[in-house]
């Protein structure tokens, strides 16, 4: 605790050779995505609260410049939508929208990038307010941070 993010990454030995760093997923799929610039932030509650991120599970996932985020992002959806038991509603079928919607956006099908975003974010807090587990309230962190930090849109 207290560590920071950039001293962790060169704990573990960096980036490979020739490789520039994209972005770094803190917190498990259920987490938020840190920047480059945001690699001085301490690993604590406090540290990580003060930059809108989380420890969450404690994974670090290290993202270089090879990496397609908007694949990393549909990837997350999809592992939510498997996991979601679909004993209610405001997960089983949040996540496949939000699965379905990211997959759409992606592929540039039919529709308009920023009322996908809102869409998304309505979806966001329904499973947020009424999902019954921590799975359910937590499956759209990462595609939020992601739409937000990533900039995989051409808006």
């Amino acid at each position: 605790m207290g560590t920071t993010l950039r001293a962790l990454l060169d704990l573990a030995g960096g980036l490979h050779p020739g490789r520039t760093l994209q972005t770094v997923l803190l917190g498990g799929a259920a987490g938020s995505f840190v920047m480059p610039a945001q690699l001085d932030v301490p690993l604590s509650f406090e540290g990580t609260r003060a930059i809108g991120a989380t420890l969450g599970s404690g994974a670090v996932i290290v993202f270089d410049d090879t990496a397609d985020m908007k694949q990393v992002l549909v990837r997350i959806a999809r592992f939510f939508s498997d996991e979601s038991c679909g004993q209610c509603v405001p997960c089983r079928v949040g996540t496949k929208r939000q699965e379905e919607i990211l997959e759409r956006m992606f592929a540039h099908q039919n529709g308009d990038p920023r009322s996908d975003v809102m869409l998304l974010s309505d979806i966001a807090q329904a499973m947020r307010d009424a999902s019954i587990c921590g799975l359910g309230q937590t499956a759209a962190n990462a595609i939020a941070s992601g739409l937000t930090q990533l900039k995989v849109l051409n808006v």
